[in-house]
């Protein structure tokens, strides 16, 4: 079996039929972005129908059904699905609890003002995302927290939602626990430490950027009487559910596994809740026999991530497709002509990245692809250093992660936002435009490429002599 399971996919047409139904996937979620209907259920439909299209233009069905099925039952996925599930848990125990209300009421006592509260969210986002290497874990953290209290008091709701996520994928560019900080080290052939330190300077302009953005753009710093209406009565009550909130990043700032922080978290601020008269056990489970329905604190936690849940379910599946059907090796003898200087071949490269995220918006995953054709073509054949190399795989595919309207990310964060209670009335692809730091992050690394800023000596310090380039700047 599990021979079978490692044979190659073919598809009629080469890399245009492996490709094609990725294409069918992207025109039906693209069109659904810009007509307002972005919702993770109806991606659902795109995403069938591609899976269609890659058993009809497979020479053996049978073959990559297998592959799909493969790609369904991965590790990753369920460690995804099962963080979700229990997330949406949190959520609606914050939400329940007073807590939202209770912050609400906090920051009107102070007089925080809405129009930089989104400066202040992609500020926290990025010291725990920084410190945990989570982006998906900072989603989860904030995500269902400050956007109702950022509303309230006057914030741009989708400069709100950018700014969550853009917080979290700063971190996840730059922390040395990032599993893409240290799938990109690795698979160039070089350490933790000096790819951090080199692409500090890339992280931080672009953050400097954001942070001028989002003041700019993060609202007009008034809170009107509507605008924290549907919290309903503000009350200090609910800030003792902050302690779930704060076990959570502890744990995660511990780097306990996140599916542990998320369990013991929701455990804990159940029991708070309970204790403190905040939530009544019996909301937890409501089982209703006459309409054959269940409901209730719990099952309605989990019920709100289904849609992503299936979706990313589904999304693997095809993912799993590129590799099997040897998308990486097409690509390389595709782009050799391409690759003739630094400057042609990471620009080539970054090409290749964004194409590849596009399709599986799994940033681990394509560093993990795409390593090997980068170590071949800017760290060997180029003379490029190892660090320059790994930054430019983990830089784009982090700004490309902000900026795709059906990354888990963005999704994420809408649909808590969503869930919140707090007003909804835009599309997610309205955020993407105000996602500052994955713009800013893109259009750094393409100065840089364009420039050969931050391609010379000074980042081959302690490589082997046999990387380093021959005086070559652009």
């Amino acid at each position: 079996m599990m021979s079978e399971n490692k044979e190659r996919v073919e598809f009629r047409g080469g890399l245009f039929g492996l490709t094609l139904p990725f294409a069918v996937l992207f025109i039906g979620i693209m069109w659904l972005a810009l007509s307002g209907k972005a919702l993770p259920m109806a991606f659902w439909v795109p995403t069938l129908f591609a899976i269609l299209a890659a058993l009809l233009l497979a020479r053996k069905p049978a073959d990559c059904a297998r592959a799909i099925i493969s790609g369904m039952s991965s590790e990753m996925v369920a460690i995804m699905l099962m963080a979700w599930f229990l997330a949406g848990i949190i959520a609606q125990l914050m939400k329940a609890t007073g807590l939202i209300q209770g912050l609400i009421w906090l920051s009107l006592s102070v007089g925080l003002k809405g129009a930089f509260f989104p400066l202040v969210t992609f500020v926290i986002g990025c010291l725990l995302s920084t410190a945990t290497g989570t982006a998906i874990g900072t989603v989860i953290a904030l995500g269902p927290i400050l956007y109702p209290v950022g509303v309230a008091l006057g914030a741009n709701p989708p400069v709100m939602v950018a700014s969550i996520v853009c917080a979290a994928y700063f971190g996840d560019n730059i922390a040395p626990v990032s599993d893409t900080t240290i799938a990109s080290a690795y698979t160039q052939g070089t350490d933790v430490p000096k790819v951090v330190r080199t692409r500090l300077k890339y992280a931080l302009l672009a953050a400097a950027i954001s942070c001028v953005l989002f003041v700019v753009f993060g609202g007009g710093g008034e809170v009107t009487s509507d605008s924290a209406s549907f919290a309903g009565e503000l009350s200090p009550r609910g800030l003792i559910m902050l302690l779930v909130p704060a076990l959570l990043i502890t744990l995660m700032f511990k780097g306990v596994n996140l599916i542990v922080a998320l369990m013991f978290s929701g455990a804990l601020g159940i029991l708070l809740g309970i204790a403190a008269g905040l939530l009544d056990p019996r909301s937890l489970l409501i089982i209703n026999m006459d309409q054959f329905t269940v409901g209730g604190l719990i099952p309605d936690g989990i019920n709100g991530l289904i849609d992503i849940a299936v979706f990313a379910f589904l999304l693997m599946g095809l993912v799993g497709l590129l590799e099997r059907g040897g998308f990486l090796e097409m690509v390389t003898e595709r782009t050799e002509r391409f690759t003739k200087t630094p400057r042609s071949s990471e620009m080539m490269i970054t090409v290749v990245l964004l194409i590849m995220n596009l399709l599986t918006v799994a940033s681990t995953i394509v560093i993990i692809m795409a390593g090997p054709l980068a170590k071949k073509v800017l760290v060997q054949k180029n003379g490029i250093s190892p660090e320059r190399s790994a930054n430019i795989l983990d830089a784009v595919s982090a700004g490309a992660m902000c900026l795709i309207p059906y990354g888990f990310g963005p999704l994420l964060a809408y649909l808590f936002a969503g869930s919140s209670g707090a007003a909804v009335n835009f599309s997610l692809i309205s955020t993407i435009p105000y996602m500052f730091h994955g713009w800013a992050l893109l259009g750094v690394m393409l100065f840089s490429i364009l420039t050969g800023w931050g391609r010379d000596s000074r980042e081959f310090a302690g490589t082997s002599p046999a990387l380093a380039p021959s005086g070559k700047t652009a």
